[in-house]
Order: structure tokens, then sequence, then C-alpha cells
């Protein structure tokens, strides 16, 4: 008979609980309200107080306390496009709510999307993303932001194709990821590696027309690498004679090369009419 007081005591526990978390719930979006009178954005400020604090507060319902901020972050966000596009507060709303919900996905990735291009805050979208990553490790999307910042918004290309890369290896990467990371690494420079990444979804893929596209990236990076090699070889001529080589047979009958290499899209490689470069003549060509 004396369990019945003390679960009618639980029960009143909890509701009072849910009451008081609701009820923060409630003033905090009743707040947004109350920023229209604030002096500025110093006043906004009031309204969103420490990380620690919310959580202290929420008593334990992080979630509930979560969709309110969540609320809070798209209102302000609305406000300020409206008015004087400037948001000065958005990286902190952002820090709030991940950190009541860290595994809240879309609130990193849609976050930092916001502070690169709306609030101009590049290292502030990147330390939001870093912070997401360290908490969902093997999300795929978080790091593939990055990349898509880095390659859009910063044209850092190396960079971009490295985190392209880790987000493709991940569990549940759609294939576009690896085909990303490939196109940023040879924007940035770094052919091998690009090459690495078509040769690795033209091997995985089932589908045709993507192993025929992944084909022709790695033949066209082949062939840059053969110029490339092909173009060093004349250079050591030309230091060593003392004059450009009339032609790539000459080349091989001065002992330079021991022959020339096939052109993978069926051409041939010759030298410029000026004789200081190669070039691929003839051959399929593919639409750019």
């Amino acid at each position: 008979m004396r369990s019945r007081p003390r679960t009618y005591l639980t029960k009143i526990i909890l509701l009072l609980l849910l009451l008081t978390a609701g009820f923060f719930v409630f003033t905090s979006q009743n707040n947004i309200d109350r920023m229209n009178a604030a002096d500025g954005q110093q006043g906004e400020l009031l309204y969103f107080p420490s990380a620690r604090f919310t959580k202290a507060a929420a008593f334990g319902f992080t979630n509930l306390a979560a969709d309110g901020i969540w609320l809070q972050v798209i209102q302000y966000y609305g406000k300020h496009s409206l008015s004087d596009r400037e948001y000065k507060y958005l990286g902190h709303m952002f820090d709030l709510l991940t950190y009541l919900s860290p595994q809240f996905k879309m609130a990193y990735n849609f976050g930092a999307l916001l502070l690169v291009s709306d609030a101009r805050d590049p290292a502030g979208a990147l330390k939001l993303l870093d912070k997401g990553m360290s908490l969902n490790p093997e999300e795929w999307s978080i790091p593939f932001t990055k990349g898509f910042i880095n390659y859009i918004f910063l044209g850092n290309y190396r960079e971009a194709g490295r985190w392209f890369t880790i987000s493709s290896r991940l569990s549940g990467a759609p294939e576009m990821a690896g085909r990303f990371a490939a196109f940023a690494l040879k924007k940035g420079g770094d052919i091998n590696t690009s090459r690495e990444l078509w040769l690795e979804i033209y091997n995985k893929s089932r589908n045709q027309t993507e192993k025929e596209i992944a084909k022709m990236y790695i033949d066209e990076i082949d062939q840059q690498l053969i110029i490339e090699k092909l173009n060093n070889i004349v250079n050591i001529y030309r230091k060593e004679k003392g004059s450009l080589p009339k032609g790539l047979d000459e080349m091989i009958t001065s002992g330079y090369l021991r022959y020339i290499p096939k052109d993978p899209f069926g051409g041939r490689f010759v030298l410029n009419k000026t004789g200081n470069s190669v070039m691929a003549v003839g051959g399929r060509n593919r639409e750019k």
C-alpha cells in the first residue's frame, strides 16, 4: 500500500519538471518577440545565455530546449535577412544548439553554410564543422560540407579534396563524394591522388556510365602526366645539347627517349612549332 504514494509523488515531480522545461522553452520563444524592443544586437545576446547555463536550466530536457533554440535561430536569421543582414550572434546560437543536441547533424551543416555565406565568418563555419566531426566521427555529411566550403567559398582545392576524400570513405557516403574529391584534387594540382580516386570509382562503381566517365578522367590525367614527363626530357635535352630537338624521333636516336608513349585518347605526341613543348594531336576529344 505504500507504493501508491511514492508513485503519485514521482508523477508529481515529473509533471513539475515538464512544466518547468516547458516554461523555459516558452519564455525563450517569447524573448524573440522582445528582441524588437531591444537596443541593437547587444540586447539580443541577453536572450541567448551560455551553453552551460542553458543546459543546467533545462533540467535534463535538453532536446526540448534545443527545439526552442532551433526556432529562435530560424527567427533570428529571418529577422536580420530582412533588415540589416548582420548576424553577429549566429555562431554563438549554433554553438549553443549543438551543445544541447550534439547529434543534430543538420545544425552543423546548415549552420556552417549560413556562417560562411551570410555571416561572412568562414573561421566560425569551419570551427562548427570541426566540432560536429569530433562529436559525430562516422557522419559523412559534415566533412563533405567542410570540403564544399573550402572549394566554393575559400578556393582551397587541395583542402577541399582532402575533406571530400575523408567523407567518401565513411559509411553511407554517396558516390558523388569520391567524384568531388577527384575534381578538387585535380584542380588543386594533386593529380596523382585525383587519379587514384578516379581509379577507385572506376573499380567500385556498378554504373556503366559512371565507369566510362571515370575512365575518361583517368585518361586525361595520364595524358597530362605523359606530357609533363616529355617536357622535362625536352628541357634536359636543351640544357645538355644547347638547342631544342627537331622532333621526338630525334630524342629517341640521341638516347633521351626509348620510345614515344601512346596517347590514352588515341592521338599522338609531337613537339609544337617552336620545339620547346610537347602537345597531343588527333585522337578522340572529350567534352569539357
